[in-house]
C-alpha cells in the first residue's frame, strides 16, 4: 500500500517539460531569499528609529511599486521576450536590495522601496507566462502547480533563514537577498537564454480571441473574483496572528506552527490534488476552492485552541491549493497565446493590490466590528463567489460553442 502511495505521488510529478522544472528551480531559489520584506517593518523601527506612521507609508510604497512591476512584467514579457524580462529583472534586483540597505531616511526609503516592488515583482508574471508557455495543455495545472510548489518550499527557507541573519545583522538580510536574486538569474541566464517560445496549434487554445484585455468581460470577471479571494487570504498576514494571538491565546511558537502547517500541506498535498483534477473543468474546481477557502477562515469563531486553528488551516489550505493552480490555468485559457503575458501581469497585479487592501480592511473590521464579523464575512464571502464561478464557467463553455461553430463554418 506505501508502495502504491508512493508510486501516485511520484506520477503526480512525471510528464512535466524540463524546462518547467528549470524555471522552478529558478523560483525556489529566488523566494528562498524572501529576506527584506518578512523583516522589513522591524528593521525599519527598530534599526533605523522610524515611527508607526512613517513604517506603514514605506510597506504601503512597496505594495504599489509591487502592483506597477506585476503589470509592467506582463507586458515586456510579450514585447521583449520573458527570459529577458526574468533575468533583468532579478540581476537588478539584486543590485536595488543592496543599495537599499544603505538607506536611512524616510523619504528615500520610500522611494527606494516602491523602486524595489517594481523591479522585483516584474519576475513574477514573466516566470508564469514562461512556464505557461513551456508546458502542453494536458499538465499545464500540474506545471503551474510545480511553480507554486517552488515558491511556497522558497518560502519556507527564505524568513527562516533571514530571521537568523537578522539576529546577527540586519545589514545582513539585504546581502542574503541580493546574492539570491543574482544566483536566480544565472541560473536562468544559462539555462534559458536559448529558449524559443514554443509554436502552438490554434485548435488548442479555443477560448482567446484577441482585443484588449481591459474590455475583456470574462478575463475582468474572473479577476474580480480573484481579487475578492485575495482580500481573505492575504488576512492572513495581518489580522490572522492577532486574532490567533489575542482571542485564541496563541504565542509566537504556536502561531509559527500554524504557518508552518499550511506551507507543509501545499508542498506534501498540492501536485497529488492537482493530478487528481487536471480533468475537471477548471473554472468549478475554482469555485469549489475559494469556497473551501472562505469556509476554513469562517470557522475561527467556533473554536479557541491550537487544535482547532489547525482544523481552520486545513480547510482554507484544502482550498487555496484548489483555487489558484487552475486560476493559473484559466489565465491562460481565456488570455490565449498572444495575449498571455500582459493577463499574467494583471492577474499578479490583482495579488499585489490585495495585499496593500486586504490589511487595511482586515484590521479596521477587526478593530472596530471583532473577529466574529470579520471571519464570519469572509465565510459567507464564499457562497456568492463559488455561485460566480458557476456563471462564469458557463459563459466560458458558450464561447468555446460558438468559436468551434464559427470555424466549423469557415471550413464548410
Amino acid at each position: 500500500m506505501l508502495r502504491s502511495l508512493a508510486t501516485f505521488y511520484i506520477d503526480a510529478f512525471r510528464g512535466l517539460p524540463p524546462m518547467v522544472w528549470r524555471l522552478a528551480a529558478g523560483l525556489l531559489v529566488n523566494r528562498a531569499g524572501t529576506m527584506v520584506l518578512p523583516f522589513l517593518g522591524l528593521y525599519l523601527v527598530r534599526e533605523l528609529g522610524f515611527s508607526t506612521g512613517a513604517t506603514s507609508m514605506v510597506l504601503f510604497a512597496f505594495g504599489l511599486g509591487s502592483v506597477a512591476g506585476s503589470y509592467i512584467g506582463g507586458v515586456a514579457s510579450g514585447r521583449w521576450g520573458t527570459t529577458k524580462v526574468q533575468v533583468g529583472s532579478l540581476g537588478l534586483a539584486g543590485a536595488g536590495f543592496l543599495a537599499l540597505g544603505q538607506v536611512s531616511s524616510a523619504a528615500a526609503m520610500t522611494v527606494g522601496v516602491f523602486l524595489i516592488g517594481a523591479i522585483s515583482d516584474a519576475y513574477r508574471p514573466a516566470c508564469m507566462t514562461a512556464a505557461v508557455e513551456a508546458a502542453p495543455p494536458e499538465t499545464q495545472a500540474r506545471c503551474l502547480g510545480l511553480m507554486r510548489l517552488a515558491a511556497n518550499s522558497g518560502m519556507a527557507i527564505g524568513p527562516a533563514l533571514g530571521g537568523w541573519l537578522a539576529t546577527i545583522d540586519y545589514g545582513l538580510i539585504f546581502v542574503g537577498e541580493a546574492v539570491t536574486c543574482w544566483a536566480a538569474a544565472v541560473w536562468l541566464y544559462g539555462n534559458l537564454r536559448d529558449h524559443t517560445k514554443p509554436s502552438r496549434d490554434v485548435s488548442e487554445e479555443p477560448v482567446g480571441v484577441g482585443g484588449s484585455l481591459w474590455r475583456d468581460g470574462q478575463f475582468l470577471s474572473l479577476l474580480g473574483l480573484i481579487f475578492l479571494a485575495a482580500l481573505v487570504l492575504f488576512q492572513v498576514f495581518s489580522s490572522l496572528p492577532l486574532y490567533l494571538a489575542t482571542d485564541y491565546g496563541l504565542n509566537e511558537g504556536q502561531l509559527g506552527f500554524v504557518f508552518a502547517f499550511n506551507a507543509l500541506l501545499i508542498v506534501v498535498f498540492e501536485m497529488v490534488l492537482i493530478k487528481g483534477l487536471e480533468k475537471r473543468d477548471p473554472v468549478l474546481v475554482l469555485g469549489f476552492g475559494l469556497f473551501l477557502m472562505c469556509a476554513g477562515f469562517g470557522l475561527l469563531p467556533l473554536g479557541d485552541s491550537l487544535l482547532f486553528a489547525a482544523v481552520s488551516v486545513t480547510v482554507w489550505t484544502l482550498g487555496e491549493m484548489l483555487a489558484f493552480p487552475f486560476s493559473n490555468v484559466l489565465v491562460a485559457k481565456i488570455a490565449g497565446p498572444n495575449r498571455i503575458g500582459q493577463a499574467m501581469g494583471m492577474y499578479m497585479g490583482v495579488f499585489s493590490i490585495g495585499t496593500v487592501v486586504a490589511p487595511v480592511v482586515g484590521l479596521y473590521t477587526l478593530d472596530h466590528f471583532g473577529g466574529n464579523v470579520l471571519w464570519a464575512g469572509a465565510g459567507l464571502l464564499g457562497i456568492p463567489v463559488w455561485i460566480l464561478t458557476v456563471v462564469l464557467a458557463r459563459s466560458l463553455r458558450r464561447s468555446a460553442a460558438k468559436t468551434r461553430s464559427a470555424d466549423e463554418n469557415r471550413v464548410s
